[in-house]
């Protein structure tokens, strides 16, 4: 059995009634069991290339912020979007950089949590339209997922710590616990344990991406990080636990990200504000240099 027509038949053990009706169904361990279990997610997406029309190696690996904690990993042929909000609304200053392609090209889609700038609901029912995607997504989305119509077969359950494996057995994406964060840095009076963060195993590299979180003693058990998103907000890492988890992770490539994308008010500075600015300041020099501060929509290639 080939790695496509393998994944096809165990995606398909979530669609039990082919509607979204059954959302809620699908993140039951036995049937998560059964979907990480999954191997080989073929990539659909047409050889990509540069903007000189010269064909990208297949050991290419770049990352393209998207805004907030959104990105855009290309990674070979592979297209993988992490909390993807490109909904031009009354609090987002502007959509300015983000590729028109960044949402049809995607393979795989990871969410961390259900809030609206990372679970964005008019961004996935554009990924849904405009791509065949699969979505990653914890318990904590479903009503979310049932909301904004994703089909069931195209939704595999994120569960802390248990790794799912797409696109053939050397890649895998394994969610990590995360606790939102609130005011002050006080943990949020109504977070879901079901939220995540992601390991992102591909190409021999190590992306780590939180999602929104405290620092949290899973963090430390990582293994090696090479590439590192970190969130120096009020509501995340704030910078003193920043500043521990970089310290900890040694990365060879740290992102700020949760900034410069929404109007900042009183109400809402605790989670639009980074202080990532400050961040860079109080790094170690060693890690100065692999500290990057990225345009949004830029792509910043790794290898």
């Amino acid at each position: 059995m080939t790695n496509r027509r393998k994944f096809l038949r165990d995606a398909s053990l979530l669609a039990v009634t082919g509607s979204c009706a059954a959302t809620s169904d699908i993140f039951a361990t036995s049937v998560s069991a059964q979907v990480n279990s999954a191997v080989g997610l073929q990539v659909a997406s047409p050889e990509r290339k540069s903007d000189n029309d010269v064909p990208v190696r297949d050991d290419s690996y770049s990352v393209c912020w998207l805004g907030n904690a959104g990105w855009w990993l290309r990674i070979g042929q592979v297209n993988i979007l992490i909390d993807p909000d490109v909904e031009q609304g009354r609090t987002r200053k502007t959509l300015e950089g983000i590729p028109d392609d960044c949402l049809s090209k995607a393979d795989a889609v990871l969410i961390t949590h259900e809030h609206g700038d990372h679970f964005n609901r008019s961004t996935v029912k554009q990924l849904i339209q405009e791509s065949s995607c699969r979505f990653i997504l914890p318990a904590s989305c479903r009503q979310a997922a049932m909301q904004t119509g994703i089909p069931t077969n195209r939704i595999i359950p994120a569960h802390h710590l248990k790794p799912i494996e797409l696109f053939g057995d050397r890649s895998t994406v394994t969610p990590i616990p995360a606790i939102h964060g609130g005011i002050a840095g006080a943990v949020y009076k109504r977070y879901n344990a079901a939220d995540c963060g992601y390991l992102i195993s591909m190409m021999g590299i190590n992306l780590f991406h939180p999602g929104d979180t405290v620092l949290l003693e899973e963090h430390y058990d990582l293994p090696t990080i090479d590439i590192l998103m970190i969130s120096p907000t009020e509501h995340n890492t704030n910078i003193h636990q920043s500043l521990i988890l970089i310290e900890k992770l040694n990365p060879r490539f740290i992102f700020p990200q949760h900034r410069d994308t929404y109007y900042v008010t009183d109400d809402n500075s605790f989670w639009t504000h980074a202080y990532y600015k400050e961040l860079g300041e109080a790094l170690d020099e060693s890690f100065k240099s692999r500290y990057h501060v990225v345009k949004q929509g830029e792509e910043f290639i790794i290898r």
